[in-house]
């Protein structure tokens, strides 16, 4: 190919006219200014050779800036953690340098571009060492694709010439036969071979002129196919349980596909499907702050960029109920000016429904309307999903009043230390912990011993009350089987019912995290979890039971921790027993009424009482409002079928009502 038709291609394909860059530098001046701001700082630095990582979706943030003042060493590592190795061999800033270019028209930036690139592939050969750093099949998959969308803002700039050119398109070729020699079955598995894959098959496109010498579209194109399958459970999750790099193979899939449209490849519509229902999970978990909630390895990210640009793509409304108004930043530049008037024009609806169950995953999701004050409860009892899941079955997020109070704390950080292994475990989630011991354990930070299966999945929802159940195997060596009912009523009132079937004597530990912003203060028998603008009552009614306070590290972004606090209900007892904790939220100030409290519940064929092993009951005052729940944690039968409490009566295993009508009835949630 000769290098007049190389230059055509990037242009043609990666390109924009001199009009279309000096429309979309205007529209992001406009309507974007810092994110622009944000871009020009992290192009501002590199050009001065320092490097700091805190773009949105940077996958291993960074907080301390790395400055080199000779030449570059692509293998540099500050402290003990690789992943700034692998972070900086992504080259992600590269597309700063050409947003920057492109904005304000200064060679600075394409000449840094320039400058870097050919230093890299001159100190950067193919080695067994650097195969392990800078080498790494992720970064070659990841940075083929932010060389082409770099140098696609930068080639009409004088600094490109014909030697430069040759140099990125040789190197290309290079990037482009590593990754079709790497087929391995980790890949069809695993994030890595989508990262690789996306990489692999913008190569392809550029290079398709000469499809006899370069097939990598092909090939990367029906690996990913393969990939997407294997790797996509029907509910529309990546099965490594993180929505972190749910969003990482989401964003990769999402290029493939725009470069697809403009080279004119039609993918398969199993494909596109599947990235739909991908789409889809995301605007389900979207947090009412508009983040990805932190399950698994992941950040506290801001979703509506990707939703943006899947709105726009699927021209879904549900989509963009949860992106931006408009076109964002980064879509304006991939897609163009005319994507700001289609998406303009799109619609705007917000899902039909509040409660989803993603039963392959496990995770339910119950909110009380979707604006940015709503109420959110997240609870997860899924599968463990691979080295970036956590030990989190039966874990709970909630959120009252778009306030967070009860969080997940995050990952922090993948080196093999403490942090770590404390984070992944499930004493740091919202879960139940027995006999300070965990049910899986951490080898190291990827690998875990102990695989319990998740059972007992259920979910039902009978206005106003909703009950969610779900336990799982993880101490059945020990003897003891788990099981936690949640039933909401409406969405400010929580109670976490949760059951241990065993025998001999044993310590069951709830544990909640909170994030920095709650103070947490004694009420009564309970604790107040004290926000902004809400505060949460938290009562644990199990007789005995010791409250304890602690401090926890919460992680919302890879290397950053802040200072949180824990609550822990503690029980110990022999044989069959349970704990029972209810959250009631209210506004601050808000001068009605509550509480919650046992009561006894009873047979009224047989008038007999029966015992806490059998069944509990619980009366919850909210203002005007007074309701009963009954968890049964036996089998119907004998005298423990009909019964109730307070001249309300019903068959079934959970039962709730309200007292406030006229003649209140029994609403079965679980028979």
């Amino acid at each position: 190919m000769s290098m007049s038709r190389k230059r055509e291609r990037l242009r043609q394909f990666h390109g924009r006219s001199v009009e279309e860059t000096r429309a979309c530098a205007e529209y992001v001046k406009e309507w974007w200014p810092e994110e622009l701001a944000h871009r020009l700082r992290v192009a501002d630095e590199v050009t001065e050779q320092i490097f700091l990582f805190d773009l949105p979706w940077d996958m291993e943030q960074t907080t301390v800036p790395v400055a080199f003042e000779q030449e570059i060493d692509w293998q540099y590592q500050p402290g003990e953690d690789p992943e700034f190795i692998y972070q900086m061999n992504r080259h992600r800033y590269w597309v700063c340098l050409g947003q920057a270019y492109a904005v304000t028209g200064k060679e600075l930036y394409a000449e840094c571009f320039v400058h870097q690139m050919l230093h890299w592939i001159g100190a950067n050969p193919i080695n067994d060492e650097t195969r392990a750093t800078t080498w790494r099949t992720i970064e070659a998959g990841l940075r083929a694709g932010s060389w082409i969308k770099s140098m696609g803002y930068m080639i009409h700039s004088p600094a490109v010439t014909d030697e430069v050119l040759d140099a990125f398109w040789s190197a290309l070729i290079l990037h482009g036969e590593y990754l079709a020699a790497c087929d391995m079955p980790f890949g069809i598995k695993s994030n890595w071979g989508v990262l690789e894959n996306s990489g692999l098959y913008v190569i392809g496109k550029l290079l398709e002129e000469e499809p006899a010498k370069y097939p990598f579209a092909g090939l990367a194109k029906s690996r990913l196919l393969k990939q997407l399958k294997t790797q996509i459970m029907d509910d529309g999750v990546h099965w490594e349980q993180s929505t972190m790099y749910h969003n990482e193979v989401l964003k990769c899939f999402m290029e493939v596909l725009r470069v697809a449209d403009g080279y004119g490849d039609e993918l398969p519509p199993q494909m596109k499907d599947r990235i739909r229902q991908m789409s889809y999970a995301n605007r389900i978990w979207q947090k009412p702050d508009k983040t990805q909630p932190v399950t698994g390895d992941s950040d506290a990210t801001d979703l509506r960029d990707v939703l943006t640009i899947c709105a726009y793509w699927f021209q879904d409304p549900v989509l963009k109920s949860g992106g931006f108004e408009m076109m964002d930043f980064e879509g304006i530049w991939d897609y163009g000016m005319k994507a700001r008037q289609i998406y303009q024009d799109l619609d705007s609806i917000d899902p039909a429904d509040t409660l989803f169950w993603l039963k392959e995953s496990g995770n339910w999701y119950l909110r009380s309307d979707w604006g940015n004050q709503a109420d959110y409860l997240h609870v997860r009892c899924g599968s463990l999903g691979g080295g970036h899941g956590h030990i989190d079955k039966l874990h709970l997020d909630l959120t009252i009043g778009g306030e967070d109070f009860l969080i997940d704390p995050g990952r922090y950080t993948y080196v093999n230390n403490r942090e770590r292994r404390e984070l992944k475990g499930s004493q740091h989630h919202n879960g139940l912990f027995v006999d300070q011991s965990d049910y899986s354990t951490c080898l190291d930070s990827w690998d875990v011993a102990g695989l319990p299966l998740p059972v007992n999945g259920y979910c039902c929802r009978k206005d106003p009350y909703t009950l969610i159940q779900c336990g799982h195997l993880g101490y059945i060596n020990r003897g003891i089987f788990l099981n936690r009912r949640i039933l909401a009523i409406g969405t400010k009132l929580i109670l976490v019912m949760d059951e241990a079937y065993g025998t001999g004597i044993h310590t069951y530990e709830q544990n909640f995290h909170m994030p920095p912003s709650i103070i947490l203060t004694q009420a009564g028998q309970g604790r107040m979890l004290e926000g902004r603008d809400y505060d949460v009552l938290a009562c644990c009614l199990t007789e005995g039971a010791e409250i304890a306070k602690g401090e926890c590290g919460i992680s919302r972004y890879y290397n950053q921790m802040e200072q949180g606090q824990t609550l822990s209900f503690r029980h110990t007892a022999t044989g069959k027993t349970s704990i029972i904790t209810v959250f009631i939220g209210a506004k601050k100030n808000d001068k009605k009424y509550i509480s919650a409290a046992s009561v006894k519940i009873e047979s009224p064929v047989t008038k007999r009482i029966l015992k806490a092993d059998e069944a509990e009951g619980v009366l919850i005052q909210y203002g005007e409002e007074t309701h009963l729940v009954v968890t049964a944690h036996t089998d119907a039968g004998s005298d423990c079928e009909y019964i109730g409490a307070c001249g309300c009566y019903g068959l079934g295993r959970v039962m709730a009502a309200d007292l406030n009508k006229a003649e209140p009835e029994m609403n079965v949630l679980l028979w």
